[in-house]
């Protein structure tokens, strides 16, 4: 199947570059994101979209430095008087794998040759100064951000700009207010405020349009989905909506399947309609099993970053992954700046199997560089027939996810 997409793109690649300016002109693309892409074999499409994205130290080097070109040409397009640049990270500063990242971004940053600084929020460290100590031992150092005269201080230094890899999961701090309209992206496009159901609706849109130009029925780029409101899963009313739209969800896929002679079993993620980090999710194959949720389940269901309040459910179609590395289900994971992909990797869970969400504890991560992708990892090969199509569509995918993203950075920031 990925095969006769690929022609089908190829053979209308003029047509798709006129679809991308035009529904692009007039918006203003995300800074950042990162997009979780799935393929069954049959199909593919975005099942995730991050706006605060981790994970530049998975970048190689080459997708390294096509990212440091993609932020100066974001810089001198949208940030052009930016001259000292902090950049505000979450504060859960003992993740090493998230310390690698904040040190790949600032170094991408610093290649541009802004000054800047790394700045923490100081709402749990309380020091003004703190050194880290990255995974090859070198050392990070963090400034306390302050805000003083309404500009953004630390270090000495007063910033133009800060740039958030920090999500705002529990919403802007109030000493943050003054200064929110120099922060990018906007700290309205924080989990506190922001619905993955929205951002579905957008891009089903998007897709919806861009099929019809490459002539594919748009359930083969995207995933069918719902919404469930709640206030409380131990209440039987709230219980009975959640396995009713679940239940709904997986009809109409089951419709799909049948239309396309699938002959497995279609099934649903049901996810915290805000949040990250693989929290706050569940795969279900019917809704039984909503109903006969016990109290671990549940509040595995409901847990979130920060302990935030779940308070709606997305149920998402499932798209099982065909594509395996060293016998390891994998998915490919695209990295974009403004308009620009900068490249991404695949990740891979082996403690998960092909219908799993990978986003979970036990994830590593390989290069998706085409030119490695023939190369030996471990004891094994990535064992995807389509490998090149994989990589090449899941691009524009990314590039579909984006489109969604700016449209919906235009209604919650606007």
């Amino acid at each position: 199947m990925l095969h006769t997409i690929a022609e089908n793109f190829a053979s209308k690649d003029a047509l798709i570059r006129q679809f991308f300016k035009e529904e692009s002109a007039g918006l203003i693309p995300p800074l950042y994101l990162s997009c979780d892409i799935r393929n069954s074999g049959k199909k593919l499409g975005v099942i995730d979209t991050n706006l605060f994205p981790a994970g530049f130290n998975n970048l190689c080097n080459a997708y390294s430095r096509r990212t440091v070109l993609a932020f100066r040409d974001y810089f001198r397009t949208f940030l052009p008087n930016a001259r000292t640049v902090f950049l505000l990270i979450e504060e859960h500063t003992r993740n090493r794998y998230y310390l690698d990242n904040v040190h790949r971004l600032i170094s991408f940053l610093t290649a541009l040759e802004l000054e800047t600084r790394i700045v923490f929020p100081g709402q749990e460290i309380k020091d003004d100064f703190v050194e880290l100590t990255l995974s090859d031992h070198s050392q990070l150092p963090l400034y306390r951000l302050k805000v003083e005269n309404g500009k953004a201080v630390a270090g000495g230094k007063t910033a133009d700009v800060v740039l958030s890899n920090n999500d705002f999961s529990q919403g802007l701090p109030d000493f943050l207010l003054p200064i929110q309209n120099s922060i990018f992206p906007s700290p309205q496009l924080g989990w506190h405020r922001r619905k993955k159901s929205d951002h579905f609706a957008y891009l089903n849109d998007v897709v919806e349009k861009f099929a019809k130009i490459v002539e594919l029925d748009p359930w083969l780029l995207s995933c069918i989905f719902g919404l469930a409101e709640i206030s409380d899963l131990t209440h039987s009313d709230d219980l009975q909506a959640l396995a009713k739209q679940v239940g709904s969800v997986i009809d109409k896929v089951q419709e799909k399947y049948r239309s396309y002679r699938i002959d497995e079993p279609p099934y649903v993620f049901v996810k915290n309609n805000a949040g990250t980090y693989g929290m706050g999710m569940m795969d279900v194959q019917s809704s039984d099993e909503i109903l006969q949720m016990n109290r671990r389940v549940r509040n595995k269901l409901l847990s979130a970053k920060g302990g935030k309040k779940t308070e709606s459910f997305l149920i998402q179609e499932g798209i099982p992954t065909a594509d395996f590395y060293s016998g390891q289900p994998i998915e490919p994971v695209i990295y974009m700046v403004g308009w620009d992909v900068v490249g991404g990797f695949f990740r891979m869970n082996p403690e998960r199997d092909a219908l799993s969400s990978l986003n979970t504890p036990g994830m590593v991560f390989s290069c998706l560089c085409l030119h490695k992708l023939d190369e030996p990892h471990e004891s094994g090969f990535l064992n995807c027939a389509e490998k090149e199509n994989l990589v090449r569509l899941s691009t524009v995918m990314a590039r579909l996810a984006c489109l969604a993203a700016a449209r919906e950075i235009k209604a919650l920031a606007g």
